[in-house]
């Protein structure tokens, strides 16, 4: 049997690997490419929720946020509990006789343990600095009420905790019988980005857009989150630091994916071996006035996705085709022989090329409902809970609205239609949700989506509440 080794990312856009392309210039991301050039590259992948844990949730069980009740990072709270029991593809691995493994972040609602062996070091969000050491740091964030780390340098003459990451997996590695499923889980380059020194100067004279864009076009629900942000308090100078120093970073999870590719050399596996580099998201880097994931523009909801093979006989493949991770574990168990269980959606990406929508979902739309639940910060205009919002791609088109507003459906007007077609407005900056040429299409897709999030499962709002104690930012 085949193993599988899973690089796995937080925020990680696909523009930060060089097999991917970036206008400003080459990205420096060798091992990589490598592995894109051995296997299949996805052009046109994306999440399934733009925000953590019910990306990673529906990654692992194959199922829609609608499916699960888990809409938002609320779900990771210890008082969350799943309406309804499901199983997650790494355990049906484990049944057919794979040792299992995570290292790194995880970041799911309790109950679900996906790993036979799970272990986090390395991945917190304070990357092993002390809270002095953290408030010490020269750093770059936002003036306004999301004033998170967005650049930074690691103190000098201290280990970089997040290599434990790493280190460990390397060592489970070492010594571990086969058939495995090895998924090392980097919390990087989400924010805070702390990034270890030297990476710095990678990218520090390449020509990265600092003009924040006119967002006047946009959504309410878009321009409301990027007036959360308020990267207009920031310089052209920082702004081009925050990209450069979120691309290095990229540049270290490249070389610590390296140490573990050297390994599996060493060891005779690669030749035996799945490659997967993908990530739960993408990252806001300016687009729309955003920082971070939340809303549906390419950024932020695309992900890198590739798979190696090594029985596959075609190397290099480029696919153009709409695709999301909800696929990835149907894919995975048709590359190892193994049949999918009924609860799996998606679809094997290496048989089935038929054209299927992506769906998206994000949002609890609770009274109290926030878009940064740890630091409750951010509502809609009017005192309105942050909404759950569901977006549909087909084809060129993309078309997101609000599903829920307080806890209820909203009315026409409150749904604020986001529409656009991608092949016109490849940025997805310019709503055109009210261009009668496409009044047709948009109607389509917008009861198509309807349709899809009519039998959404609630959670219990009551296990919807962050603890006061937790409300820092740290979880988000």
């Amino acid at each position: 049997m085949k193993n599988i080794v899973y690089f796995f990312c937080d925020e990680l856009r696909q523009d930060a690997l060089g097999c991917y392309g970036n206008p400003a210039g080459p990205m420096h991301t060798p091992n990589i490419d490598a592995i894109a050039r051995r296997g299949y590259l996805f052009e046109n992948c994306f999440c399934n929720s733009p925000v953590c844990v019910p990306s990673r949730t529906s990654l692992m069980t194959g199922l829609y946020p609608e499916d699960t009740g888990v809409y938002n990072n609320e779900a990771a709270v210890s008082t969350f509990t799943l309406p309804a029991p499901v199983i997650t593809f790494p355990e049906v691995l484990r049944k057919a006789g794979y040792h299992t493994a995570n290292f790194g972040k995880t970041h799911l609602p309790p109950g679900l343990t996906p790993f036979e062996t799970d272990n986090p070091e390395g991945s917190g969000m304070g990357l092993g600095l002390t809270y002095a050491e953290r408030q010490d740091l020269q750093k770059i964030s936002p003036r306004s009420g999301l004033s998170f780390n967005a650049a930074s340098l690691y103190p000098e003459g201290k280990e970089y905790f997040p290599e434990k990451v790493t280190e460990n997996a390397l060592e489970w590695l070492s010594c571990q019988s086969e058939p495995y499923f090895l998924r090392i889980s980097y919390t990087q380059p989400h924010s805070p980005v702390i990034l270890k020194r030297g990476y710095e100067t990678i990218y520090r004279d390449y020509p990265f857009d600092s003009k924040l864009p006119n967002i006047d076009h946009l959504s309410e629900f878009e321009q409301t989150f990027a007036h959360t942000i308020g990267l207009e308090t920031l310089s052209k100078k920082e702004l081009r630091t925050i990209k450069a120093y979120y691309y290095g970073m990229v540049c270290w999870i490249d070389d610590e994916i390296g140490k573990v590719i050297n390994l599996l050399q060493s060891r005779g596996d690669l030749s035996h071996t799945i490659i997967i580099v993908g990530a739960d998201h993408g990252a806001l880097r300016g687009e729309c006035c955003g920082l971070g994931k939340h809303i549906f523009q390419r950024a932020s909801q695309a992900v890198p996705l590739i798979i190696a093979d090594p029985m596959e006989p075609k190397k290099g493949r480029r696919i153009t085709s709409l695709c999301s991770n909800i696929d990835i574990p149907r894919t995975l168990f048709s590359l190892i022989g193994i049949e999918a269980p009924p609860q799996f959606k998606g679809r094997n990406l290496f048989e089935d090329s038929s054209s299927q929508p992506v769906y998206g979902t994000i949002g609890y739309g609770e009274t109290d409902s926030c878009a940064f639940p740890a630091r409750q910060l951010g509502r809609l205009p009017g005192g309105h809970g942050w909404p759950r919002r569901a977006c549909i791609r087909l084809g060129q088109f993309r078309l997101d609205m609000n599903m829920r507003i307080d806890g209820l459906r909203p009315s026409r007007e409150q749904e604020d239609i986001f529409f656009v077609d991608c092949k016109k407005y490849p940025a997805e900056d310019y709503n055109m949700a009210g261009d009668p040429a496409y009044a047709s299409v948009i109607e389509e897709l917008a009861a198509q989506l309807s349709a899809h999030c009519r039998a959404a499962v609630e959670a219990d709002p009551a296990q919807l509440h962050i603890p006061a104690d937790l409300v820092r930012g740290t979880r988000q």
